[in-house]
């Protein structure tokens, strides 16, 4: 409406022209405000989500991490494990020659 249009109306028609204008901004202030509302709980979802993905980063490092200390205890256990079957083969073997030595010794008597 241009300004000579309103210089026409009378007091009533500009009364109803202000109530109409102010609800129309109120209706408006209520929607911006919602707007708001969902644009900062979308930034809420998307930090959670950016803190959980870290999260999940840092729980992956924490597993790789496990993961790396399992596998060299278990080198370490294999390693020992065949230390002590070498050690057990060679008390064996000198068992054996200790044996038949023995036994050679008392056949000999």
């Amino acid at each position: 409406m241009t300004e000579k249009e309103l210089k026409k109306l009378n007091r009533y028609q500009l009364l109803e022209l202000l109530i109409i204008q102010t609800e129309r901004a109120d209706k408006l202030q209520v929607a911006l405000e919602e707007a708001e509302r969902r644009l900062n709980d979308q930034e809420i979802n998307i930090s959670t989500l950016g803190s959980i993905a870290e999260a999940s980063l840092q729980l992956h490092g924490v597993f790789q991490a496990a993961q790396d200390a399992a596998d060299t205890y278990i080198n370490a256990a294999k390693k020992r494990a065949e230390e002590i079957k070498e050690e057990a083969y060679k008390k064996s073997a000198a068992i054996i020659t200790q044996a038949l030595e023995e036994a050679s010794r008392i056949k000999g008597e």
